[in-house]
């Protein structure tokens, strides 16, 4: 395969036009007519994700998150992003970022999440925010550890009554904002990546609970999601490129542990998974 078929089936399934207007999706960079023959997935593409492409031989990365952001005015060899871009230009590795048009899918980030945390009924109140019901009605406590043993994260809790939940809407990444989507649809708490001190604020006051549960770890089931439908298809279709994940947290405390109901920290997430 050549690169741009991957960027030709990962159009078909998140279509690129799809993206915000301030996103930057799509090849960042690399040349469309090279060869593949293996694949890195991952979140961002940070140093240490480039050096595992650049071990596995890697000739193409996708990730989340556009490497390629604003505009870049200058190329500083010293700083992370200046290194990394010199790391994969010399290896001539490929780079495309799926973000919002994968938000958005089906199957994207938004179902990823509702389905990492095994909500039934799930439907879209917007193109981001996904609502539906759990399993059993908790407290708000009670969810606070649910959601750390759904995404290993302990999240941060802005309750507003003690009064069993049922019905959560959920949005993963910085997308605070979708807390009016939530109400609308009869949530009773929304769980999101981020959320401004004013929407935390208004939000409360409507009498939703809010859960900050991270923008890594509301995210990640996305990328894990996006990893699995190109295994599938590539099966499908008997591609010869061989597909690899890095999940490694990208900070310190990103991604925490809950072992029997105690919340913990001290456990690191696997370097990556084939």
């Amino acid at each position: 395969m050549k690169i741009r078929q991957i960027v030709e089936w990962l159009n078909g399934i998140a279509p690129f036009e799809s993206a915000e207007a301030f996103d930057n999706v799509g090849l960042l960079m690399g040349d469309g007519e090279k060869e593949v023959h293996t694949v890195l997935f991952g979140m961002d593409v940070t140093e240490a994700l480039a050096a595992q492409a650049i071990e596995l031989g890697t000739e193409l990365i996708i990730t989340h998150h556009p490497f390629i952001f604003h505009a870049l005015k200058r190329i500083d060899y010293s700083g992370p992003q200046g290194r990394t871009l010199c790391m994969l230009a010399q290896h001539q590795i490929g780079v495309i970022a799926a973000h919002t048009n994968w938000d958005k899918a089906p199957g994207g980030v938004g179902d990823a999440l509702a389905a990492a945390l095994e909500l039934k009924n799930v439907v879209s109140a917007d193109d981001y925010v996904r609502v539906g019901e759990l399993p059993a009605p908790l407290s708000p406590d009670s969810l606070s550890q649910y959601i750390c043993e759904k995404l290993h994260i302990i999240p941060r809790c802005y309750p507003t009554c003690d009064q069993p939940i049922t019905r959560i809407a959920v949005a993963g990444g910085a997308y605070g904002e979708g807390y009016p989507a939530a109400i609308a649809f009869g949530a009773q708490a929304y769980i999101v990546g981020e959320a401004a001190h004013h929407e935390i604020l208004d939000a409360c006051a409507r009498g939703l609970t809010l859960y900050d549960a991270g923008h890594y770890a509301t995210e990640l089931p996305g990328v894990h999601a996006l990893y699995q439908r190109f295994l599938a298809d590539s099966q499908q279709a008997s591609w010869s490129v061989s597909a690899h994940l890095h999940d490694k947290a990208p900070y310190a405390g990103a991604i925490l542990a809950c072992l029997s109901g105690v919340l913990t920290n001290h456990k690191e997430v696997p370097h990556g998974t084939d």
